[in-house]
């Protein structure tokens, strides 16, 4: 499928080939439609992807092994145990998934078609000793659309997770989900007063009505607590996520139609130049092999080339049509005809040569032919080269605009048949 950044790095290119297409107020709009879309913090895909921290010991494997249902992520009383970080990702996993965890170096990699939609990161313990693990953790934070910072009942209110990750990063809290692990630890009444504390801790650190969940990922004989009610909040995210996704890529698709109306490309981005083109010159070249090259047809000819440019301008209209007039003025037009006609002149011997501005004899038919061929010539390199070169400029424009709106459109074909895709797997009973 397409993902999120594919579709904005195109709408990216459009607004690029746009400049000197469309009015700017119409180009500002496209403008500020990307702009919104890159500023979303988190993953620019449709899979909804969280990462677990926490420090030793807080059962960040266990969590991933009780939300997969099954043993994913090893578990070892030897702390820190995660030494290298692990994903657990759809089995269909986006490209733009697979490139994230290229950018942060997470090679091991687990499919699963338990959640279609979601993709868990088992990072390395962020109060270990080894430097990189901490670095690493701080890469993903805006990579990543949301943490699950793991806890425990003995060390919720350890100072390097609070001082060092999540007090410093208050302002992205609309992204944090607190777990509360091992609550198969506590004493019968004691969650209560222990969920609250941390509330408050986290409240004491501008962490606005945080997320907490309790749970119990992996007791001793017996089932896990909790993980129910935290996967459906994550069902409830990946909602969010895919409702938002849904409007960026239709305001996307709608800013792409917005401006190839702006451009006036109905009729296409070519214009159709390549066949009009030729039979302009063909025209061109049969009246000359009948009539010759005398005054009368030079301005013929010059009258026909105008018309052309008027019509390409007029199809085109906009601040590209401006562009064409502007480009391709009478004064350009009979340059680049005067300067064919004294090429022709200095190939015909004397008396066959201009007086004045004049043809003093009609050439006979062989000159005639060398002549419109000459003239074509000329006219090909001064007026069709470069004419050719700006209307392909409007031809890619087109193209990158239909490949654009295809893009969105397949990304949210995508994205609802995910939806859909994880509604079956609720249905079933799953996760």
């Amino acid at each position: 499928m397409s993902d999120l950044l594919t579709v904005i790095e195109g709408l990216d290119l459009v607004v690029g080939l746009a400049t000197g297409h469309v009015h700017p107020d119409d180009l500002l709009a496209a403008e500020e439609n990307a702009r919104r879309a890159r500023l979303r913090r988190g993953h620019l895909g449709s899979t909804l992807v969280f990462a677990l921290i926490g420090g030793t010991g807080s059962g960040k494997s266990s969590l991933l092994n009780a939300l997969a249902g099954e043993v994913v992520a090893s578990v070892s009383e030897v702390r820190p145990h995660t030494s290298r970080p692990l994903a657990w990702v759809p089995e269909d996993a986006e490209p733009a998934l697979g490139q994230m965890l290229d950018r942060l170096g997470i090679d091991e990699r687990v499919g699963q078609d338990r959640f279609p939609f979601l993709a868990l990161l088992d990072m390395t313990d962020v109060d270990s000793v080894e430097a990189p693990h901490r670095a690493l953790v701080e890469a993903l934070l805006p990579e990543v659309d949301g943490v699950l910072w793991v806890l425990d009942p003995e060390k919720y209110h350890d100072p390097v997770l609070h001082d060092e990750f999540i007090a410093p990063l208050a302002d992205s809290a609309d992204q944090f989900v607190f777990v509360l692990n091992q609550i198969d630890r506590l004493e019968p009444g004691e969650l209560p007063a222990v969920v609250e504390d941390l509330r408050v801790t986290l409240e004491g650190e501008r962490i606005t009505s945080p997320v907490v969940f309790a749970v119990a990922a992996d007791p001793p004989g017996g089932e896990p607590l909790g993980i129910h009610t935290l996967a459906e909040h994550l069902r409830h995210r990946l909602d969010v996520k895919s409702v938002h996704l849904g409007r960026v890529l239709a305001d996307t698709r709608r800013a792409a139609r917005s401006l190839a109306a702006a451009a006036n490309l109905q009729r296409g981005g070519s214009l159709e130049f390549e066949e009009r083109w030729r039979r302009l010159l063909d025209g061109i070249v049969g009246a000359i092999s009948v009539h010759g090259l005398g005054a009368g047809t030079v301005e013929e000819v010059a009258c026909g080339m105008e018309d052309f440019i008027g019509r390409l301008a007029a199809e085109s209209g906009g601040p590209f049509g401006v562009r064409l007039r502007q480009a391709f003025t009478p004064d350009r037009i009979d340059a680049a005809l005067r300067a064919a006609t004294d090429r022709i002149e200095c190939s015909f011997p004397p008396q066959q040569q201009r007086q004045s501005d004049m043809w003093s004899v009609v050439l006979d038919v062989e000159n005639c032919i060398d002549a419109a061929q000459v003239l074509e010539d000329e006219l090909q390199r001064r007026i069709g080269g470069p004419l050719r070169e700006i209307i392909w400029e409007r031809a890619a424009l087109a193209a990158s605009v239909a490949g654009l709106v295809v893009d969105a459109s397949s990304a949210e074909w995508a994205l609802r048949r995910r939806r859909a895709r994880l509604a079956a797997k609720v249905g079933e009973g799953v996760g």
